[in-house]
């Protein structure tokens, strides 16, 4: 009889009864395990086209699934939000900006010009009108020994290399906001007495959602632009799905929707504000 080459148990099906390993073997010519991945995600009964048809269709259903202990027949939340994830900075890739064109300053540094051009658009990051004012004075300190640094370079080069720092930190400081939502989640329905790992795992597939819902929206709106109407469906979904996973009435969800609608929206502001703040710090490390 055959054993499972991880923990040496005798075998008695597809999988080993000991430790859930597959008996497939991942080794092999590379046409074969192109072959057996494309069969599992894409085949009509996988895991992953069933977790996707629940995730755009059912909202709250995947979380509802993976609470009540539903695991086997659903793709895994992180796994999702990882390759959801990886599409979605793939298709938004951060523009950058044409210095010739705006007035650009980092902190109170004036990028490519002695005195701004008028006639022209000004981008600020972290640039503010009182330059003594706490903040204002915190940003500068910080920024000093990147400033020489910045004004010596050519200064499209400058901005370039920032918004590359740039597309590298915002994954990351997506990742941190994550547990972020998953704490408001958890003061909005404190009474409800749910385990923070529950309000997580619901956070993933809400924001995997998202991503998937701007990629999809985004590709429409190529076509015709009246298809950005889609995005009315942002706090429909959200409020069915929090019905489905907290079983609270729609008196009670709604009024948590907008509130965590208008504060999603603020703690994704700041996220992308950290993370513009990190690009900058990583300039010329």
């Amino acid at each position: 009889m055959d054993h499972c080459a991880n923990c040496q148990f005798e075998l008695s099906g597809s999988f080993c009864a000991n430790c859930g390993q597959s008996v497939k073997s991942r080794r092999g010519p590379i046409w074969q395990v192109i072959g057996e991945f494309t069969e599992e995600v894409f085949a009509p009964n996988s895991k992953f086209f069933s977790s996707l048809v629940d995730l755009v269709f059912k909202p709250g259903k995947l979380s509802r699934k993976f609470i009540d202990g539903k695991r086997v027949s659903i793709l895994p939340p992180v796994r999702m939000y990882l390759v959801i994830s990886l599409l979605f900075f793939i298709v938004f890739e951060i523009p950058t900006v044409d210095v010739s064109e705006k007035n650009v300053y980092i902190g109170d540094a004036l990028l490519g010009k002695e005195e701004p051009a008028k006639g022209q658009a000004t981008l600020s990051f972290f640039s503010t009108v009182n330059s003594d004012d706490p903040i204002s004075r915190w940003v500068n300190d910080s920024f000093a020994d990147k400033k020489e640094l910045m004004l010596k370079l050519e200064p499209q080069v400058t901005v370039d290399r920032i918004f590359y720092n740039l597309e590298n930190a915002l994954p990351n400081a997506v990742v941190l906001f994550l547990p972020l939502f998953a704490l408001l989640m958890k003061l909005i329905y404190f009474f409800k007495r749910v385990l923070y790992f529950d309000h997580l795992i619901f956070s993933l597939h809400v924001q995997s959602w998202l991503m998937l819902m701007a990629m999809i929206i985004y590709g429409l709106a190529q076509i015709n632009i009246q298809w950005a109407w889609l995005s009315a469906l942002v706090p429909i979904y959200l409020a069915k799905a929090q019905k489905e996973v907290y079983r609270q009435t729609y008196w009670l969800v709604i009024p948590k929707t907008l509130a965590i609608f208008f504060i999603y929206i603020l703690l994704l502001t700041l996220v992308g504000v950290a993370a513009m703040l990190a690009a900058i710090m990583m300039f010329g490390d």
